[in-house]
């Protein structure tokens, strides 16, 4: 096995004997079906998601200016799917810049009132005491990967820039793994993204196009559908099946008379707060990691 898996760890320590005649060889593991040039475009076209759903920086207002964004988009998703590729092409930012940011903060800035929620345990059933189990979760793919959410980070671990951002980086170490030859790691990468998707983005991708589209009818809003488009992809081309949200999740928010002043950070999950606040004006997300970034 290569050393290069998600778990990290030594050299598989089997024994290489060849006379022990009572051991059963492994069964082989069937690999997903792929190639490197589509894992890399799927990886880039998830990171280019992740760069337009974080709040619009000076760098992303000067990708939207000379185009690089918008041809970024349509390059990686004509490489991924027909349909991915009609999602991307409908993908117009305004040619002000600064509508691009007043957008994004009428829709997903705490400073305005948030309209519509970028965090995962938003759309979940059930109250966030119980429902904060899936930030755990969600922290452990990320440490299954090596990989750690910078200590400047402005979101929770569940907001959509996130989860887009992981899924991008597990699409091209799919990619690298596949040039090796490695192909026990392909299948262990892509099980990972897809257990990813189904217990997870999987599960409310669609409530979140629902909203974006409800609020706007720009550049967000077909940014959402292009996510809708990529992930719908996903489930198919891995056989997923996510148990979706309802429509009416009746998440219990924070709530100072239900929690006091415990989970004010976390939207009311009763858990430490530290490290887990919401967004600061300006801010961008920024990760870090051991052996790979979520960048």
């Amino acid at each position: 096995m290569s050393e290069f898996t998600i778990l990290g760890g030594p050299p598989s320590e089997r024994s290489n004997r060849t006379d022990d005649h009572d051991a059963e060889p492994e069964p082989t593991r069937e690999l997903p079906p792929g190639d490197p040039e589509t894992a890399t475009a799927r990886g880039r076209l998830y990171s280019l998601l992740a760069l337009g759903f974080a709040r619009p920086d000076d760098d992303f207002e000067r990708l939207l200016e000379n185009g690089e964004y918008a041809a970024g988009l349509v390059d990686a998703a004509t490489a991924v799917d027909g349909a991915v590729a009609d999602a991307a092409t409908a993908v117009e930012p305004p040619a002000d810049t600064d509508q691009v940011t007043r957008q994004w903060a009428s829709l997903f800035g705490v400073e305005e009132g948030r309209s519509v929620s970028p965090y995962e345990l938003t759309y979940l059933p059930g109250p966030l005491l119980t429902t904060v189990r899936q930030l755990a979760d969600i922290r452990g793919f990320y440490d299954a990967f090596g990989l750690d959410v910078g200590e400047a980070m402005p979101y929770r671990g569940d907001h959509v820039c996130y989860l887009t951002e992981f899924l991008g980086h597990c699409c091209l170490r799919e990619a690298r793994l596949r040039r090796r030859g490695d192909d026990e790691g392909v299948a262990t990468v892509v099980d990972a993204r897809g257990s990813f998707l189904e217990d997870h983005l999987g599960r409310w991708f669609w409530r979140f196009a629902d909203e974006v589209s409800a609020r706007d009818d720009g550049f967000y809003a077909s940014l959402a559908d292009l996510l809708a488009a990529l992930v719908e992809d996903e489930l198919e081309t891995l056989s997923l099946e996510p148990e979706w949200v309802p429509d009416d999740p009746g998440v219990t928010e924070w709530s100072e008379d239900v929690f006091g002043d415990a989970g004010r950070g976390c939207g009311g999950c009763g858990a430490d707060a530290a490290g887990l606040d919401e967004p600061t004006p300006g801010s961008q997300p920024n990760a870090s990691s051991g052996d790979a970034s979520l960048e």
